[in-house]
């Protein structure tokens, strides 16, 4: 389970538990066609630049390689993640 915690510097603290079931329904969701399609077309509405090949999506957002990355972070629990303090005095803390 990851573990996002939030703390404000108007007293407001904030605590996000993430199972790794949730973290596995997304990543099928990523990795759908009709998102990887939706990515390349969000990606791809500045003409200025160069235009980014939808290959890049598919080989990003795989699924195996996906489920892969959730299994191996189970393995490391305890490991944080990020651990920031921002000027304004928010505290942000992710820990697997």
């Amino acid at each position: 389970m990851i573990k996002i915690r939030i703390k404000t510097p108007n007293k407001i603290a904030i605590f996000l538990p993430v199972p790794y079931t949730i973290l596995k329904a997304s990543s099928s969701i990523l990795a759908s066609k009709k998102f990887q399609k939706q990515m390349h077309k969000w990606a791809n509405q500045d003409l200025e630049h160069k235009p980014i090949p939808a290959e890049l999506f598919n080989t990003l957002l795989n699924k195996r390689l996906m489920n892969e990355v959730i299994r191996e972070l189970g393995n490391h629990k305890g490991t944080v993640l990020v651990d920031v303090k921002l000027h304004d005095g928010t505290v942000v803390h992710v820990k697997l």
